[in-house]
């Protein structure tokens, strides 16, 4: 099956291949594409790292799953995008300055990780990532709108990007999905974090009446969303099969 559900969380060391440092990099979730074969990986200060499985022969970095450019065998960080796309989607940048303007130095806080989700096909592949605020982030490939972000030259074929990508390069956050759950539950506000079994969520106040994501699962070509209330599914992406529940 292409549905990533290994997402078992575990300490494990691994041999690092970044540049910046040659001592091995502690992981505590590393969920992997059973088909695509990339892996993305969260450090327990929620960093999260993106590479291929070296036992892989498909995997590869040609619509974006790894969220970042480079070696796609290092475990390098993987990029959040650095400028809003719209009102739904203003991606705050991980650091103080922003790798595409060296000269902004504005603070923002910067983002920590609590879960990965990967999934796709041989041929596709895309990513997940939900910090500890409840903010959910995508991307990989985007043929069937699997990324649901959105975009204003859609078409049946899938989203339409700059220069005609069908995929996005980096993570971009998706607020369209935070703002569905709202509708459909007036107990999901803001201030959730990103939930766990039995807990509030990760960052959350405590207040068990609030609503959070509590779980993502990405297929072939489409994303299913779970609230905390286990009742609301949000799911988008290709549906020819049945695979929406719709």
């Amino acid at each position: 099956s292409a549905v990533n559900r290994n997402k078992s969380k575990f300490s494990k060391q691994l041999s690092s291949s970044s540049s910046s440092s040659s001592s091995p990099i502690k992981f505590i979730e590393i969920p992997k594409a059973q088909e695509a074969g990339h892996i993305i990986a969260i450090t327990p200060d929620g960093a999260a790292y993106s590479f291929c499985s070296p036992k892989s022969k498909s995997c590869n970095n040609d619509l974006g799953q790894l969220g970042r450019k480079g070696d796609i065998h290092a475990k390098l960080p993987v990029v959040f995008n650095s400028y809003d796309h719209n009102d739904n989607n203003d991606d705050g940048k991980t650091n103080p300055k922003s790798k595409n303007d060296p000269n902004d130095n504005t603070t923002k806080p910067k983002l920590r990780i609590a879960h990965a989700y990967t999934g796709g096909f041989a041929t596709s592949g895309h990513s997940a990532l939900l910090d500890a605020n409840g903010h959910l982030y995508l991307s990989g490939c985007d043929r069937w709108q699997q990324l649901g972000l959105g975009s204003s030259h859609g078409g049946s074929s899938g989203y339409t990007w700059e220069n005609g990508r069908l995929w996005q390069e980096e993570f971009r956050r998706n607020g369209f999905v935070v703002d569905l759950l709202k509708r459909l539950d007036g107990g999901f506000g803001d201030g959730f974090g990103a939930g766990g079994s039995g807990s509030g969520g990760i960052g959350h106040s405590g207040d068990m009446s609030r609503r959070y994501i509590r779980d993502v699962a990405l297929g072939g070509d489409h994303t299913v969303v779970l609230s905390s209330n286990r009742k609301d599914v949000i799911t988008f992406g290709k549906g020819g099969e049945g695979q929406l529940g719709l």
